[in-house]
């Protein structure tokens, strides 16, 4: 089974949703953005079976900041993706 690791960036918090290759929700939670939040985070990623041979691939809506580095310090891919983009597909592809 693969994961993914879906992030909704935010000023002061951070929705985070594991989904598996089927798009079926594994974990979700909302984590500050602070170095509490990050190890949460973590511990979410752990849980869901995030290992340093094979860790679980992030996107995320921006390509900067603490929590960025944080993440890409941890060898995981990241995916900086921009809501308007995402915003774009679903109007393209809507009734």
């Amino acid at each position: 089974m693969t994961l993914f690791c879906g992030i909704d960036w935010a000023e002061s918090h951070h929705d985070v949703a594991i989904i598996d290759d089927t798009a079926t929700v594994v974990a979700k939670a909302r984590i500050g953005d602070d170095a509490a939040g990050f190890a949460r985070l973590l511990d979410l990623l752990a849980q869901a079976g995030d290992t340093a041979e094979n860790p679980i691939p992030v996107g995320i809506e921006t390509d900067r900041g603490l929590l960025v580095a944080a993440l890409r310090a941890t060898g995981r891919a990241i995916y900086a993706i921009n809501p308007l983009s995402a915003s774009r597909y679903r109007a393209r592809h809507q009734v």
